[in-house]
């Protein structure tokens, strides 16, 4: 995308243009080998592609949502700051743990340790306000903005955005080895829906990497025409639920 590359150098929204086309990169690599996957029946390795498929489409979409309502870079500097450190915390966590496992624990504390690694991403923050930082992109307070900035009642279908959520939980234990896991593949095998879950994981793969591309090419249509037609292209490419965010427009 030549031009969307040009409009990240150049354009009103440099950050959130780059950080929503490694976005349309990220969701079309899982949508790829979600549709490998499905050409050799895993089921089981679809499932672990397509939950993370779903956490990259939902944080998509809150950063999204935000750059709709602010029409500012604000949301896409925050992720790339706070994401970093959110990211640095939990691998230092890690490393504490098989330190003191291996009883090499230096005593440095976690916060003063990324302290050394981020100097100016968090210079004159204290712990907590560290902390805080970390927490903004958690996967809760990210579904409850979306849930917010969702306009649907409970006469109407469930928006495509929303649809997703339970499925993150539910397919947790594909991720992490959950016996819930065997349970599932069980119940598909023997009530012969494997193929048919497996058509059904791929159309959606396919619509909500293609969701991602739409709306990032919707956002780049408000500052520049040009990408007026790829955006419609997309569209007519996509079932009509996935069209359709149900957003609350500022």
């Amino acid at each position: 995308m030549p031009l969307a590359l040009e409009f990240t150098a150049r354009g009103s929204l440099p950050k959130t243009s780059g950080v929503f086309l490694s976005f349309v990169a990220s969701t079309e690599f899982i949508k790829d080998g979600i549709l490998d996957l499905a050409e050799t029946e895993n089921v089981y390795a679809s499932k672990i592609l397509f939950r993370s498929l779903i956490e990259h489409f939902l944080r998509f979409h809150y950063l999204w949502f935000r750059v709709l309502a602010e029409k500012s870079d604000a949301a896409a500097e925050e992720y790339l700051k706070q994401g970093s450190i959110k990211e640095a915390l939990q691998v230092g966590r890690s490393w504490k743990r098989v330190a003191k496992n291996l009883g090499r624990d230096s005593g440095v504390t976690l916060h003063d340790a990324l302290r050394d690694v981020l100097k100016e991403e968090i210079a004159g923050l204290s712990n907590k306000e560290i902390d805080q930082q970390a927490s903004q992109f958690e996967y809760a307070r990210m579904i409850e903005y979306i849930f917010e900035k969702v306009k649907w009642s409970n006469d109407e279908d469930i928006p495509f955005v929303l649809k997703f959520i339970p499925n993150y939980s539910d397919l947790s234990c594909f991720v992490h080895g959950a016996p819930g896991a065997m349970s599932i593949m069980r119940n598909l095998e023997g009530q012969g829906q494997l193929t048919t879950d497996l058509i059904n994981m791929a159309e959606l793969a396919f619509d909500m990497a293609g969701t991602v591309k739409m709306f990032s090419l919707l956002t780049f249509c408000q500052y520049d025409k040009q990408f007026s037609s790829p955006y419609l292209k997309i569209s007519k490419l996509l079932r009509p639920e996935a069209n359709n965010p149900s957003a609350k427009t500022p």
